[in-house]
């Protein structure tokens, strides 16, 4: 059977300068891959900003957002590393806890105002973006 979301079309479209989802506390995961691009980025080693980032939680490498301290990598003209920021973050908000149901993809809308807006995201760039993101 279809998920709901491959029968609705869904919209989705970041809006100018929200940035909500970087203020929200939380884990934010990163791969092999995250770490070695934003290590880059940052004119370091991966082992160096793992230490300097990261800690370990059930086996995963992650960054933890605060409850009311945004991510440390948003600055006044948004995301510092937006380039290469870790996959949790591109496909934000193709969650699989997002798109459960309608009802999950409404409440997110509550939180994120690009939800139902801007142009229909396609069935299979939601199926790419569950498959980037898979936690």
């Amino acid at each position: 059977m279809k998920p709901w979301w491959e029968k609705e079309p869904l919209r989705f479209e970041c809006q100018a300068d929200c940035f909500r989802c970087c203020q929200k506390p939380g884990l934010v995961y990163f791969d092999a891959e995250d770490i070695r691009a934003v290590a880059k980025v940052l004119h370091t080693r991966p082992s160096e900003f793992k230490a300097a980032w990261l800690t370990r939680d059930h086996g995963y490498w992650v960054l933890e957002v605060e409850e009311g301290r945004p991510c440390p990598f948003l600055d006044e003209k948004g995301c510092s590393i937006h380039e290469v920021k870790p996959k949790q973050c591109r496909t934000y908000p193709f969650w699989r806890e997002n798109l459960d149901s309608r009802n999950t993809w409404n409440l997110a809308g509550g939180f994120c105002p690009g939800i139902d807006q801007g142009p229909r995201v396609p069935p299979q760039t939601i199926r790419e973006n569950l498959k980037k993101f898979r936690l």
